[in-house]
């Protein structure tokens, strides 16, 4: 099968342009595609019968193809990558007959969301190519401190649930998940939670940030938040239901670096109200 590449490519670019988004190979251009393939899953529902389901596979053959062209520029060209038609559908393969498919990895963030991410998928594919997997746990490493003071060392995501359960069925007040830069803590009760995160910085400082129902974004005033263990007053946007929290949870461990986890959840940073709640700024 001969596909021009370029020219798919080109056809992407002109398409991210209408949102006022520049696709130039980058690193960062890479987020941007995480971003509008987002957009799609957040309006799955206008996309129905095989006539919807037709648009996103375009979308994502389109996208999909740019990830591949802008991996291979980035390096795993030099590593031995090149396109390969399997059975019609183009993917990134060497002559170890390693192979890795963007296009499909596109579809299913559209369809399946952030538990998809892309640019999660791109840096484990660089990793990939230069030999680093399998032999090295990509996710990040996580301690649960249970209220009693408890710690549980190195649980891994599958196991995650079950410590979740424990909040959302009110047998535990909060949870902490401990990483080696900061934790993430939640609290709460059936499908309403408060999640924040602390990112300890290098220089001895720290940053905080509160995960938000998008939804709510404008909602500031606070709420009266009862659980088992009390009351409390977080703002409204604060409150957020049990989807989003395993979604941060997963992003938490999926993402090493701070930056590409902030980019794949929804926050507002808290650091200034927390220092002043601390009496560390006035």
């Amino acid at each position: 099968m001969d596909i021009n590449y370029q020219e798919i490519v080109d056809r992407t670019a002109v398409h991210a342009l209408k949102s006022n988004i520049i696709l130039d190979y980058s690193e960062k251009s890479i987020a941007e595609v995480e971003s509008i393939l987002g957009t799609y899953y957040d309006h799955l529902t206008e996309y129905d019968g095989k006539e919807g389901a037709d648009t996103l596979w375009n979308v994502a053959v389109h996208y999909g193809i740019y990830l591949g062209e802008t991996m291979l520029r980035l390096g795993m060209k030099e590593k031995g990558f090149a396109w390969f038609v399997d059975e019609g559908l183009p993917i990134l393969k060497n002559q170890t007959s390693a192979q890795i498919s963007p296009i499909t990895k596109a579809h299913k963030r559209i369809l399946n969301g952030p538990e998809d991410n892309v640019k999660s998928f791109c840096d484990v594919a660089f990793l990939f190519a230069e030999g680093k997997l399998p032999t090295e746990s990509v996710y990040r490493a996580i301690n649960v401190q249970l209220p009693s003071g408890q710690i549980i060392e190195n649980v891994l995501h599958r196991d995650i649930d079950s410590y979740v359960m424990m909040v959302e069925q009110g047998r535990e007040d909060f949870l902490i998940l401990e990483s080696q830069d900061g934790f993430l803590q939640f609290y709460g009760v059936d499908n309403q939670y408060v999640c924040e995160v602390r990112v300890n910085l290098p220089d001895g400082d720290f940053h905080t940030y509160s995960v938000i129902d998008k939804a709510k974004e404008q909602r500031i005033r606070r709420v009266q938040f009862a659980t088992p263990y009390g009351q409390f007053t977080p703002t409204e946007r604060e409150v957020v239901p049990l989807e989003l929290l395993n979604m941060v949870i997963r992003a938490y461990y999926e993402h090493v670096k701070t930056d590409d986890f902030l980019e794949a959840i929804p926050y507002i940073d808290t650091t200034e109200i927390t220092k002043r709640c601390m009496g560390l700024i006035q």
